[in-house]
């Protein structure tokens, strides 16, 4: 195994958009909107010039399942979030992002 230089950057916002099957009866991010925040997340980190500090991810599930909003994580900072999936919290991320 080898390290690879990224050529991102110095921060990583994985969006959780796994989605289980509703007969399970338990929640997931896919069903509640995931892949909508990772989208949109993705065209404003584009849209304001931050592409070349941070990537965002999609990602399956990552242990966290809200009944509603999605999972997200910033690394290398270690902290995760439950988002609501609407722009104004979207919003909210990316202020916290750029703190």
């Amino acid at each position: 195994m080898k390290p690879v230089k990224t050529p991102y950057a110095r921060r990583q916002m994985l969006v959780c958009f796994n989605s289980r099957d509703p007969a399970t009866g338990k929640p997931s991010c896919g069903m509640n909107g995931g892949a909508q925040l990772r989208d949109y997340l993705k065209k404003t980190v584009k849209e304001r010039g931050l592409k070349g500090d941070v990537i965002v991810t999609g990602t399956g599930c990552i242990d966290i399942c809200p009944a509603h909003g999605c999972a997200v994580a910033f690394q290398p900072d270690g902290e995760f979030f439950v988002s609501d999936t609407d722009e104004a919290s979207a919003e909210a991320l990316i202020a916290h992002l750029v703190r």
